[in-house]
């Protein structure tokens, strides 16, 4: 289940970084791939944690996008 939960998640993320909808469509496509980056980044490092991965990978995007601005 949790393999494929995790799976899910990826794929939701590629959508979004790829094809972004609404505002974030206006995020360079630098900033989101740097975000997913982190994201996978903070997964490995803390033993393979969804949440770690997925918060890290949030913070930074909204971190980069209000430097951006």
């Amino acid at each position: 289940m949790r393999a494929v939960a995790t799976a899910i998640l990826a794929g939701v993320i590629a959508k979004l970084t790829l094809i972004p909808p609404g505002a974030l469509a206006d995020v360079p496509l630098a900033v989101r791939l740097a975000s997913v980056a982190v994201g996978l980044a903070a997964f490995l490092v803390a033993r393979r944690s969804v949440l770690a991965g997925v918060l890290a990978g949030e913070v930074t995007l909204i971190a980069a996008t209000l430097a951006w601005r």
